[in-house]
C-alpha cells in the first residue's frame, strides 16, 4: 500500500511540472506582448515562437542532442545549462509516464470502492506546499528563483550573460514567475479534487 502512496505522489508531483511545461508553449506568446519582447529582442512575435519551439522540441526530444537556435547565438555555458535543464525536463516525463500506470489503477480503485477519502488527509497536508510556496514567492521570488537554481544545478552557468546568450532577454523573469505559479496551481487543484471526492465518499458512506 505504502509503494502505491509513493508512486502516486510521484506521478501527481511530475504532471503538474510537465502540464506546466506543455502550457508554456500558450504562455509564451502573452509575455511576448506584456513585455514588448519584440522591441527587446528586434524580432518579430512569429519569430521568437518558432525559436522558444525549437528550444521546447531540444528540451524535450531526447534525439535532438544538439541545441541550435535559428536567431539567437548560443555559448557554451548557456549550451551546458541547456543541457542541464533536458536532462531535468526528460528526468520529469520518465517519472510521470512510469508512474501513471500504478497512480491511475490506485485511484480507480479507490473511486470504484468508494474510499477516496484514504485522499483527504494527506492531500490536506499536501495542499499547504504550494501556499507556503506561493506565499514565498509573493514576497521575494528572486529568493525562491535563485533558491531553486541553487538546488537543482551543481553550477553558475544559469547565470546568464545576455551577450553571449541574448535569449535569457526574451526570458523575463515574470514568465517564470507565471510558470511557477501555475505548476503550484495545476498541484493545488490536484489536491483540492481529491479532497472534495474524499469528502464526497466518506459521506456516501456514512449515509449507507
Amino acid at each position: 500500500m505504502k509503494w502505491r502512496w509513493l508512486w502516486l505522489w510521484l506521478f501527481l508531483v511530475s504532471g503538474a511540472i510537465w502540464l506546466t511545461i506543455l502550457l508554456s508553449f500558450l504562455l509564451f506568446p502573452a509575455f511576448v506582448r506584456l513585455d514588448s519582447l519584440t522591441s527587446v529582442s528586434g524580432l518579430s512575435a512569429h519569430t521568437l515562437y518558432v525559436n522558444y519551439v525549437k528550444l521546447m522540441a531540444y528540451l524535450h526530444l531526447p534525439w535532438i542532442t544538439q541545441l541550435h537556435l535559428p536567431d539567437f547565438a548560443v555559448s557554451v555555458h548557456g549550451a551546458h545549462h541547456f543541457a542541464d535543464v533536458k536532462r531535468l525536463f526528460l528526468l520529469d516525463i520518465v517519472i510521470c509516464l512510469v508512474t501513471a500506470p500504478v497512480a491511475l489503477r490506485f485511484l480507480a480503485h479507490l473511486r470504484a470502492t468508494r474510499t477516496r477519502w484514504h485522499l483527504v488527509r494527506p492531500f490536506e497536508i499536501g495542499a499547504v506546499a504550494p501556499l507556503v510556496l506561493g506565499g514565498l514567492m509573493s514576497i521575494n521570488f528572486d529568493a525562491v528563483f535563485i533558491g531553486f537554481h541553487k538546488l537543482m544545478f551543481r553550477n553558475n552557468d544559469w547565470l546568464f550573460d545576455p551577450t553571449a546568450d541574448p535569449i535569457i532577454l526574451v526570458l523575463p523573469e515574470d514568465f517564470f514567475l507565471a510558470c511557477f505559479a501555475l505548476a503550484l496551481l495545476a498541484f493545488e487543484a490536484l489536491m483540492v479534487y481529491g479532497i472534495v471526492t474524499g469528502r464526497r465518499d466518506a459521506r456516501n458512506t456514512k449515509n449507507v
